[in-house]
């Protein structure tokens, strides 16, 4: 053989060696891929599938909260009306007590 011949089978074997890692990268960037997308969807969602994935989740639990918190805030207004409401009554009562009271003093 000659160093020509050698320097050939070298560069073949050094080609089909890059052949093989070539493919082999192929496929990892392929799984990685796959496994993007994966995560992508479970992020923001599939449109084919219809799926909203962790942001349509979130919005859906700020809709939530939105309503509990107007729920809370409408509960509190009515307690507080109540409470407006009975400490008037029982003013007025207290006030309507100290009157009789006076009327029927006056009236002996």
């Amino acid at each position: 053989m000659t160093r020509m011949e050698t320097s050939l089978k070298t560069l073949e074997i050094d080609l089909q060696s890059m052949e093989v890692r070539l493919s082999d990268m192929e496929e990892k960037i392929n799984s990685i891929d796959t496994k993007l997308t994966q995560v992508v969807d479970a992020i923001l969602g599939n449109p084919l599938t219809k799926t909203g994935g962790f942001i349509k989740d979130i919005e859906t639990l700020k809709a939530k909260i939105e309503s509990l918190e107007k729920s809370q805030k409408d509960q509190d207004d009515f307690k507080k009306k109540v409470s407006w409401t009975v400490g008037i009554i029982m003013g007025l009562g207290i006030i309507i007590q100290y009157i009789l009271n006076i009327y029927t003093a006056v009236k002996k």
